[in-house]
């Protein structure tokens, strides 16, 4: 039997879009916060890898002046070497730190996988009824997971690289490459976002997660891009990844609400 065809995108504009993607953060909000036993739980996760992830932050922006010189040995003698050193080794801070905050969610997740899947449970419970799939065997699932982290890094690295060197265009490089790593970002961290939800319905591997996602982007950018810019705020990541666990559930009940995934 041949797979039904893939369902059209969402025609959001894209203020609408925005709008209703930072709305189901906002009710995320608040649905998590009138769980407060539950919400105490999920800020226990990202206390742990947080200060492991601050602690490489740190050691980035500790080596990013010797990155600088050691990519830029053409500036040598020049006038305005430093000033160009200083640029490249802002630009490595801002790439390590969208890497690191990708990163960061994705092991945070991993590692408070029961809590934050109770979180989105609650959240379908109270949202309404699923078709629930059978879950993954736990050996399969932690094959999965870290399958899933050498992914994320893998993609990232070479988006950081571009990143890196669009940064580097005079007058506009770094506007574009802020906002280039914002939208990145944002796309990213709500791949990670809806990872419990849409697990749930069987939509596991990274392909199917960005496939769901495609079917609204403006609304996914509305998601993510505040939650990656919170999440870059050291002491607002300890809450906002309950938070945005529950609003992931929601945007994932709006995206599969079109028709199911292809396998």
């Amino acid at each position: 039997m041949s797979n039904p065809p893939a369902p059209p995108r969402l025609r959001s504009n894209p203020i609408g879009g925005l709008a209703r993607g930072i709305g189901l953060l906002i009710t995320g909000a608040g649905l998590v916060l009138r769980r407060a036993r539950l919400f105490g739980l999920g800020l226990i996760p990202p206390l742990i890898t947080g200060l492991v992830f601050i602690g490489l932050f740190v050691s980035a922006s500790w080596v990013s002046q010797r990155v600088a010189v050691w990519v830029t040995p053409f500036a040598d003698g020049w006038a305005g070497a430093e000033a160009l050193r200083g640029l490249v080794a802002l630009l490595v801070v801002v790439t390590s730190g969208v890497l690191l905050v990708l990163l960061f969610t994705a092991t945070t997740l991993a590692l408070g996988a029961p809590l934050y899947d109770r979180i989105s449970e609650e959240v379908d419970a109270h949202a309404g009824s699923l078709d629930r799939q059978p879950d993954e065997k736990p050996l399969r699932a932690f094959w999965s997971t870290l399958k899933h982290l050498v992914t994320v890094a893998a993609i990232t690295l070479p988006v950081g690289v571009v990143l890196l060197l669009v940064g580097l265009i005079p007058v506009v490089g770094g506007v574009l490459a802020a906002v280039g790593s914002a939208l990145f970002g944002g796309w990213m961290i709500t791949v990670e976002m809806i990872g419990s939800a849409a697990g749930r319905r069987g939509i596991r591997s990274l392909r199917q997660r960005l496939q769901l996602l495609g079917r609204d982007p403006w609304v996914v950018l509305g998601f993510g891009v505040p939650t990656f810019l919170l999440l870059s705020v050291p002491v607002l990541a300890l809450v906002i990844f309950p938070i945005a666990t529950a609003g992931g559930t929601l945007l994932t009940r709006r995206l599969v609400a079109r028709a199911p995934v292809a396998a």
